[in-house]
């Protein structure tokens, strides 16, 4: 019959017995000697637990025949740390050595020591400390820290540009960060990265076209293009760069002037982009590209993009001149404007004022941001006075107009114009009744409004302002009551797009005529709309 013990309180026991014979001196017959100080210890124990004083202690060697070993260049509290941690498994962390315990263990061949060394180098990786982390790694051959390290470059590339140590960073690694998918890193920043590490030494500058193979110029935006050209010194003193450059801008320019307009329908029910011609009222397949995952969005069109901005801040660019092209996950705005931000384009930038919804929560919210593309950055500017919630938007000359919207829980008739170079506010003559949710679009000097929500009801009624003379008036309505409506001018058509619904939620005002049209009945198509926005092709 067999009597077994329970095998971890015996080893627990056994452990600390040991460690209770090194503390006391009994029956150690090894010495370990670090300039100083002497550690006791015990043959048997240190070949258990260290391959390298088994190797030392197997064999006729010097330290064998001596019972003692001297250790130089070592730091002595990291040695007794690593002999202790043999006969306790527990490690004692000393402040700030870190890296000689690491260099002591890996000597000692003490794995254990290593690995949680690795660990925690790995989980305590920081903007401020990569290159030292990294360093560490590949100079004591820690893989693991190694590789952690190459997928903090691509995750953190842009911040880590802006470190000293980016000089150190080698031409493979970065072509990895320019080829990885875990970089997200949009075209832009992808050009702007490769200029940046070739300025950091005149050696990498013949990298410089091998980096911009990765690069795909027919995603950048023109401003962005442009920009470069006009302040990076790198650009304007090198006569093959300066040509490509210049190159890719004409053939972006060229893109620019076309002067096909469409309306793009986001359909959430085969998740792909429709285009409506207003004039043929031809409804068909535009682009492949899914957009469901993004869930609510305000969708607007600059430069050769459509860019759509999300709830928590998320931003989102398509290029809408290639069929091929994929969503670019941009730099998110500053503030939370909720899940359908009210933004317009002006001046070939984006503005975003206020807020909108969050669930059942309404956000009522002075913020306002610009987002310039030649940058690539948003900019927060001065607040609005009052806070607003939905409101519409609508660019004209030089300023932002702001129509309607929810403040104090309450719709307002409020109507006021925002002026971006000067940051200032003026309130206006408000609307004839309160109204949230309405459509804006400008035509010449005229502003005209199309229905929303006033009171606990959609309406069709039409508003026009006249900015010269300062005055609104009244219209002929829509055939359909719309809310939530986006509306636009294509030719001498007005076209009003529910933000929900399907082909039935069109309609089109003749300028000439000054008559709304539903779409015919055999142009009409069944889908569930969630977007739009006009686009140039």
């Amino acid at each position: 019959m067999v009597l077994c013990q329970n095998v971890e309180q015996h080893a627990v026991k056994m452990m600390v017995e040991l460690n209770r014979m090194k503390e006391d001196k009994d029956h150690c017959d090894f010495a370990i000697e670090v300039g100083n100080d002497v550690y006791y210890a015990h043959k048997n124990i240190l070949s258990a637990g260290s391959d390298y004083f088994r190797a030392m202690l197997k064999h006729d060697t010097k330290e064998s025949r001596e019972s003692r070993v001297v250790f130089k260049d070592v730091d002595s509290e990291c040695v007794k740390i690593c002999i202790d941690s043999i006969y306790s498994s527990e490690i004692e962390f000393p402040d700030g050595k870190m890296i000689e315990l690491l260099h002591v263990a890996i000597m000692m061949q003490l794995e254990g020591i290593k690995h949680t060394i690795s660990d925690i180098l790995v989980n305590t990786v920081t903007i401020d400390n990569f290159f030292s982390t990294r360093n560490v790694g590949d100079i004591y051959g820690l893989d693991v820290v190694s590789s952690e390290c190459r997928i903090f470059l691509q995750e953190n590339i842009m911040e880590i540009a802006n470190q000293a140590g980016f000089v150190s960073v080698e031409k493979n690694d970065l072509i990895s960060v320019l080829k990885s998918t875990k970089a997200k890193l949009w075209e832009e920043e992808k050009l702007e990265l490769s200029l940046k590490w070739t300025e950091t030494c005149e050696k990498k500058k013949e990298y410089l076209y091998e980096c911009l193979e990765f690069v795909d110029f027919d995603e950048i935006s023109p401003t962005f293009l442009q920009h470069l050209l006009e302040n990076n010194p790198t650009i304007r003193n090198d006569y093959k760069l300066n040509k490509l450059i210049s190159g890719h801008l004409q053939e972006a320019s060229v893109e620019l002037v076309k002067t096909t307009e469409l309306i793009i329908l986001f359909d959430e029910e085969t998740d792909c982009i429709r285009s409506f011609d207003p004039v043929s009222e031809k409804i068909t397949k535009f682009h492949n590209a899914g957009f469901r995952r993004f869930n609510c969005f305000t969708a607007i069109f600059l430069d050769l993009h459509v860019y759509i901005l999300c709830k928590g801040k998320s931003v989102y660019r398509l290029n809408v001149q290639r069929t091929n092209s994929k969503w670019q996950n941009m730099e998110d705005m500053i503030c939370e404007h909720g899940t359908d931000p009210c933004s317009v384009s002006l001046c070939g930038s984006i503005f975003v004022i206020g807020g909108s919804e969050i669930g059942e929560y309404r956000i009522e919210s002075t913020d306002v941001e610009r987002y310039d593309p030649s940058v690539n950055r948003w900019f927060q500017l001065p607040n609005k006075p009052t806070p607003i919630c939905h409101a519409s938007l609508v660019s004209l000359d030089d300023s932002v107009y702001c129509i309607g919207g929810f403040r104090d829980r309450v719709q307002v008739s409020s109507f006021c114009r925002f002026n971006p170079s000067s940051s200032e506010w003026v309130d206006l003559e408000p609307m004839r009744y309160p109204v949230f949710g309405c459509g804006t679009v400008a035509v010449d000097q005229m502003i005209y409004v199309t229905g929303g929500w006033s009171g606990n009801e959609m309406i069709n009624d039409v508003e026009c302002y006249d900015v010269t003379s300062a005055q609104w008036t009244s219209l002929s309505s829509t055939n359909l009551c719309h809310s939530f409506n986006t509306t636009y001018l294509i030719g001498n058509w007005i076209i009003v797009v529910d933000r929900l619904g399907d082909s039935d939620c069109i309609e089109k005002y003749n300028l000439l005529n000054k008559k709304w049209y539903s779409i015919k009945k055999e142009a009409r198509r069944s889908f569930e709309l969630c977007g739009s926005a006009m686009v140039k092709v």
